[in-house]
């Protein structure tokens, strides 16, 4: 038996570890400069770095820089952006972990949607994920009307998950452009379209960061960039559950950052909400590669 869909899981873990830990210190980077900075200037300066960085990437593997599927690679650039600006403005109004964890729904709404626009199979594994996931997030949530909490902002909430909507509609963009393009390219569109439709925001509420915040913004350009690279490595090497698995222990960096940098500390409520949640999106995963056990990454992705 050949020992190459082993060497294959390795690279591809490995892959997803290593973006985990970027998002991590993204998330973190962002929180320190969102009550200072506007959103849409945030994202604007990660778009910035990050095009830049894609741009030099794809020179020096000599592949071409508008890609072949131009359509979806808009897509999946729009989608980005929009799940990018809703996760920051949630970073604002919720502690890390709880904000972290509604944005990581978004693998169970991936299967949901891949049944509709791929026209993949709904299995009853899909189906009781997404159920497990929604009592998690009502965990997290903890809202007044069921808790007699209010723990958190609902609005906020909701741009939280409209966030994790809109990452699901880019992960299974992500799924599909593997098939004919190569991983910096859908990288490189990520951060090119943001950048334009990130301008309008920031000319009608642009602030002059200072020295350190400049700082701060170039590091969630470059940790965003690095974390976005082996993501889209990690899904061109492995499947679809395996990645998504091992990508939740950023909920345990961001619980740990929160506590040390933040003081948000979770209740036994929270944490067995985020629990559910982690637990769902895993067993709609493994469903859903039931459904594909054998994925067929682009053959040019070094």
């Amino acid at each position: 038996m050949s020992n190459r869909p082993s060497s294959i899981f390795s690279v591809g873990i490995g892959y997803m570890l290593l973006a985990v830990l970027f998002f991590s210190m993204m998330s973190v980077l962002a929180k320190l400069i969102s009550a200072t900075i506007p959103t849409g200037q945030i994202v604007f300066v990660r778009a910035c770095v990050g095009t830049i960085l894609a741009y030099w990437g794809i020179r020096l593997i000599g592949v071409h820089v508008w890609g072949n599927n131009i359509k979806l690679l808009l897509f999946r650039g729009i989608a980005g952006f929009g799940s990018l600006m809703c996760f920051f403005y949630t970073l604002i109004a919720l502690p890390l972990a709880e904000a972290t964890i509604l944005f990581y729904t978004s693998p169970c709404l991936a299967a949901i949607i891949a049944t509709i626009i791929l026209r993949e199979r709904l299995t009853i594994g899909i189906i009781l994920g997404l159920l497990i996931c929604v009592v998690g997030v009502l965990f997290v949530i903890q809202p007044e009307f069921i808790f007699n909490v209010g723990r958190l902002d609902i609005p906020s909430v909701f741009v939280g998950l409209l966030g994790a909507l809109m990452a699901a509609l880019a992960f299974v963009s992500v799924r599909k452009l593997r098939e004919t393009d190569h991983a910096m390219v859908i990288i490189f569109y990520f951060s090119f379209v943001s950048i334009f439709a990130s301008a309008p925001f920031v000319i009608s509420s642009y602030v002059i960061p200072s020295v350190i915040g400049w700082i701060i913004l170039i590091g969630i350009g470059i940790s965003t960039h690095i974390a976005q690279f082996f993501l889209t490595k990690s899904l061109h090497k492995v499947e679809t559950s395996r990645a998504m698995g091992v990508s939740y222990i950023q909920v345990l960096f961001a619980t740990g950052w929160g506590i040390l940098i933040f003081g948000d500390i979770p209740n036994s409520l929270s944490i067995l909400g985020m629990a559910l949640v982690v637990a769902g999106s895993i067993i709609s995963a493994r469903s859903q590669a039931s459904i594909h056990p054998n994925p067929q990454p682009f053959e040019h992705s070094p």
